[in-house]
């Protein structure tokens, strides 16, 4: 699954009005969030027109997340269009299955989708926002000052927190042949 830029500061900028204590205006975003503010703001107006985000005029204007169930893929689908992440074969709208084992793989693509949806669906950026406030009030905590300023860096992961890919990973509702 690829994001695009735009979708990616869009969901920056969502977080950061999830944090916000009222409206923030497009050059504030700009500012910490390190987005280009031509950018920024040709993104928030795609955002209210599907009214993912709120606006209001004025000096103390700006932008407000419009409610807290907006999901991450509200913004994704908004900022990127269909998201899709199986592309049908030569384009034609229909699946070939001339062999049994076309229609299993393409079985399995379309569940991974479906369960990219639906995850992404479940991931409010209400939520997502409160959890990374929690996070930067915790004493030690690694992503505090990060999400405004560019300048730290993430502690170096030695590879005993790493872990091997299962190589014969568990599809529920798969059966597999011996």
């Amino acid at each position: 699954m690829k994001i695009s830029k735009k979708a990616y500061y869009g969901l920056r900028a969502a977080i950061s009005l999830a944090e916000a204590d009222g409206p923030v205006s497009a050059r504030e975003l700009a500012e910490r969030e390190h987005i280009p503010e031509d950018f920024i703001g040709k993104i928030l107006q795609k955002l209210r027109k599907a009214g993912v985000v709120g606006s209001t005029k004025g000096v103390e204007g700006g932008y407000t997340l419009s409610n807290g169930t907006v999901s991450v893929w509200d913004i994704l689908r908004t900022l990127d269009g269909p998201v899709r992440t199986f592309t049908l074969p030569l384009g034609s709208g229909t699946l070939p299955c001339d062999f049994p084992s076309h229609c299993r793989t393409n079985d399995v693509l379309r569940r991974l989708e479906d369960e990219i949806e639906k995850t992404l669906s479940g991931m409010t950026i209400g939520r997502l926002g409160s959890q990374l406030t929690t996070r930067e009030k915790q004493p030690g905590s690694v992503s505090k000052g990060l999400h405004h300023n560019s300048s730290h860096s993430l502690p170096a992961i030695s590879s005993s927190h790493l872990t091997k890919p299962n190589p014969h990973p568990v599809i529920p509702g798969l059966t597999r042949n011996p």
